[in-house]
């Protein structure tokens, strides 16, 4: 792992954290962080640099989606270096989480660091992907073809972006999504409409307002996430740490500038707001979330849930929930009023789930149950068998979030509502890692030891998802490793291996897990 501070004694190194308290400017904070900040910016330029690339798979190349990078019409380009860089960004990008991690358990060993030190390191770490375009999605394109759509009254929820015809806009879209109905709430449409509005309809313009959205959304979580965490007697830094700084926060919610991070950061304004005993707030700010993604109005249940107390029998808390769901029904309604676009968006909540992929178990299992029956003779289609696999996966997951509900006092809201989330999306019909950030920074809030190494975990499984090639391999991982944890819990059972052995090895090599 990588050494921290270079110094003769622990107490050295106690010395420069505590001293962070006292003296928090730049200087002193790159004196004890300097090899995270230095190591984690070239990690970032070194994947920006690889992305720029003509033929990298990480970005858009089509003419108009970047000012640099971007081979030429008519022009072929050179392959010689293109192998390299791919495999330079992959590096890059493994040496980024390494270094994360080895910064996460370094805040866990000196809690209580000041979080300006973790302003800048995030600053160090995200400021050379500025010169990169969008990495791994090109959603940000069909974002600014969406707001260019409203700005002309064209409602997105009758037409897709081809309706702009051969605009510069639908020239960077995927042609995947050109028919495509959007999912998105009001809230969010409108405000595209808004950036194109301000940024004189230019499309490349319009693309640089999403990502300056983002970020301006990811400093809302940074905000929120330590006084969530503060509020439930955790360290800040490791909250932030976990949440902000997590590499799929900064290359796939950041960089890509997913609509995701800004749902999150007024999820997390609206459930702090409600923490604080200003509910009717915080449900405003959550329905203003699930404006944008309609996931986060599990947010309102939650606040409903908890409006009267932590210990309230099941009777007392039903008329706040339904009043709950009325201000954000309300809300609801002046934004489809104000925007003109009306309740549309619930009709096009299916929009994502055309996408198919090997590592979403719904398709999975459809796809094995398909090829079982064709070798016994049945001839039924796939599309048959994911109908009624992704039919379970819903079921699963709505008796998955009322498990949680129903235990929230026992898990905490913040941990149910994360829970949830990652439920959610392992059944849902489509796995992005962005989507596997929702439930991530929610249980980055309560930063437990086993909830710090699953996100972990699960944080580096969402960055090789999103790689070109990704899914297949985290499919078989997936595979494999509920092979292996079915090996090791009847291994436990059986005594096989102990548990008081086992634990505090990982704890000798990850420093994550701690023996009860």
């Amino acid at each position: 792992m990588l050494a921290v501070v270079t110094s003769k004694n622990g107490k050295d190194q106690d010395d420069h954290y505590a001293a962070l308290a006292s003296k928090r400017s730049f200087s002193n904070v790159f004196r004890v962080f300097g090899r995270h900040m230095v190591l984690g910016f070239v990690s970032s330029l070194l994947v920006a640099l690889g992305s720029l690339q003509q033929l990298s798979p990480f970005t858009s190349k089509v003419p108009g989606s970047w000012w640099i990078g971007i081979a030429q019409p008519g022009t072929v380009p050179s392959s010689r270096f293109e192998s390299p860089m791919e495999i330079m960004v992959i590096v890059a990008l493994g040496v980024g989480i390494i270094v994360w991690f080895d910064l996460l358990r370094t805040v866990r060993r000196h809690p209580n660091i000041p979080l300006s030190a973790f302003w800048y390191i995030g600053a160090a770490w995200i400021l050379p992907l500025a010169i990169a375009g969008p990495l791994f999605s090109k959603d940000i394109y069909s974002y600014a073809a969406l707001g260019e759509m409203v700005s002309h009254h064209i409602s997105p929820y009758k037409y897709g972006p081809n309706v702009l015809g051969g605009t510069s806009y639908l020239n960077t879209v995927d042609p995947f999504w050109g028919n495509a109905k959007t999912p998105y709430g009001p809230f969010f449409v409108g405000l595209a409409a808004f950036i194109t509005t301000i940024t004189m309809h230019h499309a490349f313009a319009t693309m640089i307002g999403l990502r300056i959205l983002a970020l301006v959304s990811a400093i809302g979580i940074g905000v929120y996430v330590p006084r969530l965490a503060g509020s439930f007697g955790f360290d800040k830094g490791t909250a932030f740490t976990l949440a902000v700084l997590n590499p799929v926060t900064i290359y796939h919610l950041i960089s890509a500038g997913h609509n995701d991070v800004l749902m999150l950061a007024l999820l997390l304004a609206g459930l702090y707001y409600a923490r604080v005993s200003r509910p009717v707030l915080g449900v405003v700010l959550v329905t203003l979330a699930a404006l944008v993604k309609v996931p986060a109005e599990i947010g309102v249940l939650y606040i409903g849930w908890r409006w009267l107390g932590e210990e309230r029998p099941f009777k007392d808390r039903i008329r706040p929930v339904v009043s709950a769901f009325l201000i954000s029904g309300i809300v609801m309604e002046l934004a489809a009023k104000i925007t003109g676009l009306g309740w549309g968006w619930i009709l096009a909540l299916s929009t994502p789930g055309a996408v198919r992929s090997p590592a979403v178990p719904a398709t999975a299992l459809a796809s094995w149950l398909h090829d079982m029956s064709q070798l016994v003779g049945l001839s039924f289609g796939l599309g048959s068998f994911l109908t009624v696999t992704r039919l379970l996966g819903f079921v699963i997951s709505g008796l998955g979030s009322l498990y949680f509900l129903y235990h929230s006092q026992h898990y905490g809201s913040l941990k149910a509502i994360g829970y949830t989330f990652l439920v959610v999306t392992l059944f849902a019909p489509v796995i992005q890692p962005w989507y596997i950030a929702w439930g991530l920074i929610m249980l980055a809030v309560a930063p437990s030891n086993r909830v710090t190494w699953g996100i972990v975990s699960v944080s580096v499984a969402a960055m090789v998802l999103g790689l070109p090639g990704g899914p297949p391999i985290i499919a078989l991982i997936f595979y494999i490793l509920v092979v292996l944890l079915a090996v090791f819990y009847l291994s436990l059972q059986f005594k096989i291996i102990s548990r008081d052995r086992f634990l505090p090895l990982v704890n000798r090599y990850f420093g994550l897990v701690q023996s009860a």
